[in-house]
């Protein structure tokens, strides 16, 4: 709520103290003493308007200073901690302006701020519905927020941002793992082609090592051939052990008569028979093992040809590829521990996908149903602000899946019985269309939303018991908030809880100065006589104001 103003040294105003009440305050005063005046200062002071030519001709600096009480509940509050502004629960916009370089100072609660960060905090402590402003029911981008409070799907909306965002969240890193496996795609295909020639080759440990050895074994018989085979005749063609054999037994013969003098011969004997047939079955195991052939050698050098070729395709040793075969079986096993992750995520993002469309299809029966409820109301309400030719009708549009559902919304109106509906910029009377906007505020507007709005001359090209039913409708507006009116009609500021009278007068200096009061309940009847007959007020016009306060 707008608690104070403070104007000094701006355009026809050298000082200016205003404190304003919560419910519905009237301004009025003659055509042409600076009623507008008011709202330039304002505006000024929230960031709308950085004319330099606002400060007073007779001075060099101006200033305005705006007082807002806040609940504690207010949206503004985390604005301004997220903004690192410390707040009671008063706000203080102060501006300052020279007018020989135009510089401009700006604060908050007596800590300056940028230009921007005031325009970000203004929307959230006042409305300005002029005439041809920047009204936010004239912003379409406005209308879905305007909707969804009013159809009260706050927590449904919650929801579904964060469904939403999990959505992204996931999608996000779903796409991140399917990037990573494309790019290692062309990896696996390498892998499992290694890992296959690897395993096809089927390694035995220290084979390279083992197969050498055969090779010069091979080769080494293949030299050594011609002695072998004399080896082979000699020992097949020797009869040394039948020889040794019969002389242990002349030996053993003598035994009796030679006594035991023969016993180390016949000793030593035995043991040349057992070495003999050790050397022969040594001898034999031999020659078996060299019996290879020049195919025997072509096939081994061959393995082992192969094996240090493959060795050196994958820049290892021989006898290390099978822990590189481990270690390649473990790389695709991630690999295809990938591809399990990507068919999970895309599992929980269906779900998540499903979930949404379910919450967001929901969401908009919901607005649906509360567009046809606001319809009716204002509709309603045009008929008391006697524009009952007038239909309004809320489009919900589909639009692309987002945060907030996949509907967008505009308000649209027919001016005419039967006419079609346009965008409520189509409104072309200024009176019509500051009616169709107080209608909609009417309905819209949160009985705690704490925003103050201002109407401009809302009476414009009305008078009567048309403008009665708008003071009348925005003195329902004003039960539950601040409304500030701009007024020439005498039955809209009637319905004002309090009233200020904007005067002109001459200074000393002879400047013009633009004066505003509260007035009294004498002077406000008095003031309201005067809107209804002009300068001469009669006891009749008294009479009618009575009745109108009354």
């Amino acid at each position: 709520m707008l608690s104070s103003l403070t104007i000094t040294n701006m355009l026809l105003i050298d000082f200016v103290e205003l404190e304003f009440k919560r419910g519905l305050n009237t301004l009025t005063g003659e055509t042409g003493v600076g009623k507008s005046i008011l709202l330039d200062c304002l505006g000024f002071v929230l960031g709308c308007n950085n004319n330099s030519q606002l400060v007073r001709d007779s001075t060099k600096t101006g200033e305005v200073v705006a007082e807002f009480f806040i609940s504690a509940n207010h949206s503004v509050c985390e604005f301004l901690e997220d903004a690192g502004i410390d707040h009671s629960d008063t706000i203080i916009i102060r501006r300052l302006i020279n007018k020989l370089d135009g510089r401009k100072r700006n604060f908050i609660n007596d800590q300056n701020v940028s230009l921007d960060l005031i325009k970000r905090l203004a929307p959230n402590l006042i409305e300005l519905q002029g005439q041809t402003g920047n009204q936010v029911l004239l912003n379409e981008q406005s209308h879905l927020n305007f909707l969804d409070k009013f159809a009260d799907v706050g927590p449904m909306l919650i929801e579904i941002q964060k469904i939403w965002k999990e959505k992204q969240f996931t999608k996000k890193e779903l796409e991140q793992e399917i990037a990573q496996y494309e790019a290692t795609k062309s990896q696996k295909e390498y892998l499992e082609v290694s890992i296959s020639e690897i395993q096809d080759f089927d390694i035995q440990v220290d084979e390279e090592e083992k197969l050498d050895i055969k090779r010069r074994q091979v080769k080494g018989i293949q030299r050594n051939k011609e002695k072998f085979e004399k080896i082979d005749k000699l020992m097949t063609s020797c009869e040394l052990d039948n020889n040794i054999s019969d002389l242990i037994k002349l030996l053993d013969l003598t035994r009796q008569s030679m006594g035991e003098v023969v016993e180390e011969s016949i000793s030593a004997l035995d043991r040349t028979l057992d070495e003999f047939a050790y050397a022969r079955s040594e001898i034999a195991k031999l020659l078996e093992s060299q019996n290879f052939d020049d195919k025997d050698l072509e096939n081994i050098e061959d393995r082992l040809f192969s094996l240090r070729a493959l060795g050196r395709k994958y820049n290892v040793k021989t006898n290390e590829l099978p822990k590189l075969l481990d270690k390649m079986l473990a790389q695709l096993m991630g690999l295809d521990s990938n591809r399990t992750k990507i068919s999970h995520l895309e599992r929980k993002f269906n779900e998540i996908v499903k979930s949404y469309g379910e919450k967001a299809n929901n969401l908009s029966l919901q607005r649906e149903k509360a567009g046809k409820d606001l319809d009716r109301m204002v509709i309603k309400e045009l008929k008391y602000l006697k524009m009952a030719d007038c239909n309004f009708k809320t489009e919900i549009l589909p639009v692309k899946e987002g945060p907030r559902g996949v509907d967008g919304v505009v308000f649209k109106v027919a001016t005419n019985r039967g006419g079609e509906f346009g965008k409520l910029q189509a409104i072309a009377s200024g009176g019509e269309m500051s009616r169709f906007l107080l209608a909609l505020k009417v309905c819209l507007t949160d009985q705690e939303q704490g925003t103050t709005m201002i109407f401009d001359e809302i009476d414009r090209g009305i008078g009567g018991a048309t403008a009665d039913s708008v003071g009348r409708r925005l003195g329902m507006l004003a039960k539950h908030s601040q409304i500030i009116v701009v007024t020439h009609s005498p039955q809209v500021a009637a319905h004002g809880d309090y009233q200020w009278k904007v005067e002109k007068f001459q200074s000393q200096d002879n400047f013009p100065v633009t004066r505003i009061k509260e007035l009294n309940s004498h002077d406000r009847l008095t003031e309201i006589a005067r809107m209804l007959s002009g300068k001469e007020i009669s006891d009749e016009a008294l009479a009618a104001a009575k009745k109108l306060l009354d």
